[in-house]
């Protein structure tokens, strides 16, 4: 592994580290049956996912222009955006997202907020605890795809309910209201 030099560098490969020790492992929570992202290890196999880390600057404005960039390279089907842990409580930033899922969605590209609870974030500032608060940016089809997939297993079988709203539910919501019908190509 190359000696990591810069900031943006080393959270860059905490993102890696999380996604390759949590986010693609069996967990717990699934009885050891899943990972918390059933899909995300052959994506990474297949060089489908990169990592985009947000040091300084506009952070809707770099939100926009990374989600863009992955509707634009066929060759990814996910990315992850790394922000400091107090993005998160920026005033508004939820409410960006949703309307950037709004245009997005059309374009086959959907938007989930998170944090990587099991990574402290490095960020100048964060206080060592605190995760990285990250937007995903995946391919809808895959990921509504998917979700109908696992809804045939156990995987949500032990979801809170309001977990379940959120994520499934609000996702092929958005999907049905701002996607492309058959007829539109």
């Amino acid at each position: 592994m190359p000696e990591i030099t810069s900031l943006d560098a080393a959270i860059e490969a905490d993102i890696w580290t999380w996604l390759k020790t949590f986010v693609t492992v069996k967990n717990d929570f699934y009885k050891r049956k899943f990972a918390p992202c059933p899909y995300a290890l052959a994506a990474l196999l297949a060089d489908q996912v990169d990592v985009k880390v947000h040091v300084k600057g506009d952070v809707r404005g770099f939100i926009r222009a990374k989600s863009e960039e992955l509707r634009d390279t066929p060759a990814l089907s996910t990315r992850v955006i790394a922000f400091p842990p107090r993005i998160q409580f920026q005033w508004g930033i939820s409410d960006y997202v949703e309307m950037l899922n709004a245009e997005l969605i059309a374009d086959g590209v959907f938007l989930n907020t998170g944090v990587t609870k099991t990574m402290p974030s490095r960020h100048t500032g964060a206080n060592g605890k605190d995760p990285y608060f990250i937007v995903v940016a995946n391919r809808l089809e895959a990921v509504l795809d998917g979700a109908r997939a696992l809804a045939r297993t156990k995987f949500y079988e032990n979801w809170p309910k309001d977990q379940y709203e959120l994520v499934v539910e609000r996702r092929e919501r958005m999907a049905k209201r701002y996607g492309k019908t058959p007829l539109e190509g």
